[in-house]
């Protein structure tokens, strides 16, 4: 499951630890189910929600301009890029949690099957939610002349 998060493997050697040692504190505690293959549902989760963190913090630290594709935003009339840039940012920063881990797994290139898999969605299900989530980031920015 960590591949498709395109990370370097010391990360997911460092996330995996860092689950071991969360689940080991006290993580585990939280776990209700009763067969195998909840626990291996949990431990996904716990993973994923790791990983995605990881991606978060990464994301911060470098901008979003490797979230969004800065090309997108050039040459356009009447509204500064860097204007543009922002108005996209506080968009993002509106949106709810899920909706940004959508748009953030789209953006790393992420096909709506792998995103199915890293959430537990059913496939069809994630087309529609970033088919909507695009196109309404995309109404946004037209409204703002970008």
């Amino acid at each position: 499951m960590l591949r498709s998060f395109q990370l370097a493997d010391a990360d997911k050697e460092d996330i995996l630890a860092q689950v071991v040692v969360q689940l080991y504190d006290s993580g585990l505690r939280t776990f209700r189910g009763d067969s195998v293959g909840e626990l291996v549902n949990f431990l996904k989760s716990a993973v994923r929600n790791r990983a995605l963190d990881r991606v978060r913090e990464a994301n911060r630290l470098v901008g979003l301009a490797d979230i969004a594709e800065p090309a997108d935003l050039t040459d356009l009339p009447g509204v500064a890029d860097r204007e543009c840039e922002e108005f996209l940012r506080a968009e993002l920063e509106q949106l709810s949690r899920r909706d940004r881990e959508l748009f953030l797994m789209r953006s790393r290139g992420l096909k709506e099957r792998e995103i199915a898999e890293q959430t537990g969605r059913p496939p069809g299900t994630v087309a529609a939610q970033v088919s909507r989530l695009l196109a309404h980031l995309r109404q946004r920015l037209a409204e703002k002349g970008c």
